[in-house]
């Protein structure tokens, strides 16, 4: 009998922990992680400030900025994952579960639940559960931040390469009867869920279609 893989537990993080910590890539389908003072994070509990918030046009790609006072952190979503990200906005109080992963040298969480906290004293009960030095705070009311133009840019950029990356890779691998769906995911080098969102973003657009179940090809 084969038993289903035990979901790792989230473990309770500052955002500063990861970003200090060192990042590890394993291979397959294994997920990476970060090795930070003898701890090891691939799946973290975070409880931060939304500080910045950036959402496509087409609404496939969606992006927040979360402050503990330790350190920034963004959660990136692509397609259905965008849903988790909409309803949130600058300044809002939020606990997220989510994969920690590096794409370009930067740091990322992969959100897989979101919530809003209304009672900011969450943010004093996650520092006393984590055992944090004293110079974290409550933050003060933020003030909604619109991203500096240069940075929406890199942004839009990065949603692009990505997408431009998959569209090249099923163009390449198309014999003629469309390109295998699991194959481009398995070697797109993103992690199964988000190389999934991202078809899921391009079918949508209309950028790929199926010509038939489980084959993908590039509507030229």
């Amino acid at each position: 009998m084969i038993r289903p893989k035990k979901r790792e537990v989230a473990r309770k993080a500052w955002i500063g922990s990861l970003i200090k910590g060192e990042y590890h890539k394993s291979e397959g389908w294994t997920p990476g992680y970060i090795e930070f003072d003898g701890q090891k994070y691939s799946r973290v509990s975070l409880v931060a400030t939304v500080v910045a918030k950036f959402l496509t046009e087409d609404g496939n790609y969606a992006s927040i900025t979360l402050d503990d006072g330790t350190e920034t952190v963004r959660l990136k979503a692509f397609g259905p994952d965008v849903l988790k990200l909409r309803e949130l906005h600058v300044g809002h109080i939020v606990r997220c579960v989510g994969k920690v992963r590096m794409y370009n040298e930067e740091i990322y969480i992969t959100p897989e639940i979101v919530r809003q906290l209304q009672d900011p004293h969450w943010i004093l009960v996650h520092k006393l559960q984590l055992g944090a030095p004293d110079t974290i705070l409550i933050p003060a009311e933020v003030k909604p931040q619109v991203p500096e133009q240069a940075a929406v840019e890199a942004i839009k950029e990065e949603v692009v390469n990505v997408q431009k990356q998959i569209l090249d890779l099923i163009r390449s691998s198309d014999g003629g009867l469309g390109a295998d769906m699991q194959q481009i995911i398995g070697s797109s080098g993103l992690e199964e869920e988000e190389a999934k969102n991202v078809l899921f973003a391009l079918l949508k657009s209309g950028d790929i279609y199926e010509p038939r179940k489980g084959k993908l090809k590039v509507l030229d």
